[in-house]
């Protein structure tokens, strides 16, 4: 049977029911099971975390990666996972080959940012569903055309932004709509965490890395030493720096509750603070974002320490609002502060707010009478990983991440690297999402591809 989510709705289960469907994938009838496969699967990268689930939830039939070692290491782990039933998946190394199988049935992106668009692209123009890890695009434009290809072709897209399939937030969301804080106003959003430098010494291609196929989409450059396999995030000709890689997260969930699309004026302070050899990207950052409606946001990033500024976490979003605040932490906490009732005696011990709201999974699990969730084990995966195969079952691509909401929330971190690289102020049409007439930054919406590769 397909289950659609507008049937969860209806049914009055809603987020929770997703799960059901995503945990029961492997265990039903063939006819219904789902065909992944699985592109960038190095055993120390993002790719074991996906592999690891997607093993639990689809038959992974096919992986994908130009490293021959962790081609290995993928094929190997999915023939001895318990619920694969020995399956001996292909090897390959070139995902245009994966395409041609019209047994596949989705394809999941864990490659470098330059990848992620172009793959995605391919794939849903090939008939595959995909699911592709944030940030969705190297640059405005490729995200343009990503929302534009799902249009076209009505395929299953969603991206890595998990805490969308979070209950609790999704609880905190419709009672923040509902006027629980009063008017939403600014979000704030952080991330802080100390990398180390990068150089860029010369050094041999090693003979299981096909270099070539791993540049794809981008001109050809010199093979260096920290590129491969992380070191490429801190090099603006493949990565998007901290902003593209750890922004997109909470700066999504800031334009959630803040209920925005577009921002009208974008500004970034920061730079390159740190000892870091030939590391290219900023390694501290702070943007904001001015959206219509007396609606802002800002994003401080800083990746020269550990120390956390903020609840004591890594990464987080405080949302004001005009009776309150709501506050979104790095796994699913989320809570309600507010300022009534604060004494003199607690004012003076420097309290000025208090919780008078938790959305915990537990009291809803009560409160529901529910049995389950859509992520029983707190692990933010599983239920974002859930409702994409769930999704892919039904042929529904309405996700909880599509590609017009992937798009906006990329878009956002994108925005605030111009800003910075330009040290100029960007204007845009909020209605539209272009930059409005004589902004800076239209040279660097799109990128130059290798001839060959170009996305359209």
């Amino acid at each position: 049977m397909q289950l659609k989510r507008r049937d969860f709705v209806k049914n009055g289960t809603g987020a929770f029911a997703i799960a059901a469907a995503g945990r029961a994938i492997g265990d039903g009838a063939p006819s219904n099971r789902v065909r992944v496969a699985i592109m960038g699967c190095h055993e120390k990268g993002r790719g074991k975390q996906l592999l690891n689930i997607f093993t639990s939830y689809a038959d992974v039939a096919t992986v994908c990666d130009v490293d021959s070692r962790a081609r290995d290491f993928a094929a190997d782990f999915v023939h001895n996972h318990p619920k694969q039933g020995g399956i001996v998946p292909k090897k390959e190394k070139d995902i245009r080959k994966v395409l041609e199988d019209k047994s596949i049935d989705a394809i999941v992106i864990a490659t470098p940012d330059h990848w992620h668009a172009p793959a995605a692209n391919m794939a849903m123009k090939a008939g595959k569903a995909v699911y592709v890890e944030k940030p969705c695009s190297y640059c405005p434009r490729e995200g343009e055309i990503l929302v534009k290809t799902q249009k076209e072709t009505g395929m299953v897209f969603q991206m890595g932004i998990q805490r969308r399939s979070t209950v609790e937030f999704q609880a905190a969301i419709k009672d923040i709509e509902a006027g629980c804080i009063g008017r939403p106003y600014w979000a704030k959003c952080w991330y802080m965490c100390g990398r180390g430098a990068v150089h860029r010494k010369p050094a041999q291609v090693p003979d299981w890395l096909d270099w070539d196929l791993w540049q794809g989409p981008a001109p050809r450059r010199e093979f260096h030493e920290d590129i491969v396999h992380y070191g490429w995030h801190w090099w603006k000709h493949w990565g998007t720096g901290e902003c593209g890689n750890n922004a997109t997260h909470f700066v999504d969930i800031g334009r959630w509750a803040l209920g925005a699309d577009y921002p009208e004026r974008i500004t970034c302070g920061g730079g390159l603070f740190g000892d870091k050899g030939d590391f290219e990207w900023f390694d501290v950052q702070n943007i904001t974002y001015e959206f219509p409606g007396r609606r802002m946001m800002t994003w401080e990033g800083v990746s020269i320490t550990s120390i956390k500024p903020y609840m004591d976490w890594v990464t987080g979003c405080i949302l004001y609002g005009t009776k309150g605040a709501v506050v979104f932490g790095p796994g699913s906490q989320c809570f309600q502060l507010s300022a009534a009732g604060i004494t003199r005696e607690e004012r003076k011990k420097g309290i000025t707010g208090k919780v008078v709201k938790e959305w915990s999974r537990k009291s809803m699990l009560e409160s529901s009478g529910q049995l389950s969730f859509t992520n029983p084990t707190g692990d933010l995966d599983k239920g974002h990983m859930g409702n994409f195969i769930d999704a892919v079952r039904a042929h529904n691509p309405n996700t909880v991440a599509p590609a017009d909401v992937a798009h906006k929330s990329t878009l956002l971190t994108h925005l605030g690297n111009i800003a910075l690289r330009t040290g100029e102020t960007i204007r845009m049409d909020a209605t539209t999402g272009q930059l409005a007439k004589g902004s800076p930054g239209a040279d660097m919406w799109s990128r130059e591809y290798e001839k060959g590769w170009e996305m359209a």
